[in-house]
């Protein structure tokens, strides 16, 4: 591969399976690191789609994303753990968590009791705004004045410059070393990191055989939208400076997880409870939005999973 991959497996990043009467193939390359004894990290993205549409969020975008990462690693100073750049096949429906996903069958062929990832990154829908319901903004001190003047504008949704950058990262509570590796990492330029617990939104993509095993896992998602899964999620929607922030964004978090020793991981049991990083997190995305968010909500704060909980379902009923 032009950006400095060599095969993970055998003499080609190509890696062929047939099932239920169908071939596919996953596209997987190992950008080595200066120690070949450790467990690589993953860096994933599905390719497929699921209508015979450009389908530029879903998921063209994680795929450029994922390229992009490899590329800029291939010009930094090399990793100790080797990187592993994997592009999977078949996550849409029908095969969606079923035997002939992509990542399952990657994980169940060339994975397990084979060889180890000792933690993986995946995304998906990475590459649009959010937006929020515009009554939101009447809770701001002088937004709901200006608003009323705008005809049909109660009734939209608004992508705010305060937000739009938002990315939620799931997999925290995969493993009691990721949300110090977040924190020392904190807020980066040009994005907005939310970090949320894969119980709210359930197993939505590649990153669930990697949770299902006991790997350590991020899952990147700006969440599902008004052309999730239609001839309307084309390239013009998309905003390449977040996805640039993402790429980014995404080499540190490579980084972070390859330096530390994610030790003691035991699966889901092992599954622990980072209330208190999400909690600043939120609040430092939603800056001067914050306070007028939990007014609106009803809530007091995000500091108890309760709350936290309540502040998420709201959330996706807005998004």
């Amino acid at each position: 591969m032009e950006i400095g991959c060599e095969p993970f497996v055998g003499n080609s990043i190509e890696l062929p399976y047939e099932g239920a009467g169908q071939s596919f193939c996953n596209l997987v390359g190992l950008l080595p690191g200066t120690n070949p004894a450790l467990a690589p990290v993953l860096v994933g993205a599905h390719y497929d789609s699921v209508i015979p549409h450009p389908c530029a969020d879903d998921n063209a975008a994680a795929v450029a994303i994922a390229l992009q990462v490899g590329r800029m690693l291939s010009e930094q100073e090399r990793m100790e753990r080797g990187v592993v750049i994997a592009l999977f096949d078949a996550e849409e429906p029908p095969y969606f968590l079923g035997e002939q996903m992509g990542s399952n069958r990657f994980f169940a062929d060339h994975v397990l009791g084979r060889r180890e990832i000792h933690a993986a990154v995946v995304m998906d829908l990475v590459g649009h705004d959010i937006s929020v319901p515009a009554e939101i903004l009447g809770s701001l001190a002088g937004a709901g004045q200006w608003a009323k003047q705008i005809p049909g504008l109660a009734g939209m949704d608004v992508s705010v410059p305060l937000l739009k950058n938002t990315v939620f990262i799931s997999g925290g509570e995969s493993h009691v070393d990721l949300p110090v590796a977040l924190e020392r990492l904190g807020q980066p330029s040009g994005l907005r990191v939310m970090p949320t617990l894969n119980e709210y939104i359930g197993d939505m993509s590649d990153y669930a055989v990697f949770r299902r095993n006991g790997v350590p896992y991020w899952f990147l998602s700006c969440g599902r939208w008004a052309h999730y899964h239609m001839p309307t999620d084309t390239p013009d929607r998309l905003n390449y400076h977040k996805m640039a922030a993402i790429a980014s964004y995404v080499v540190d978090l490579v980084r972070e997880a390859g330096r530390s020793p994610l030790a003691g991981r035991t699966g889901e049991e092992n599954v622990h409870d980072p209330i208190a990083m999400e909690s600043a997190f939120v609040r430092e995305a939603l800056g001067v939005l914050y306070h007028p968010t939990m007014q609106w909500m009803g809530l007091e704060d995000v500091s108890t999973r309760r709350r936290m909980g309540a502040f998420v379902r709201k959330l996706e009923q807005m998004i």
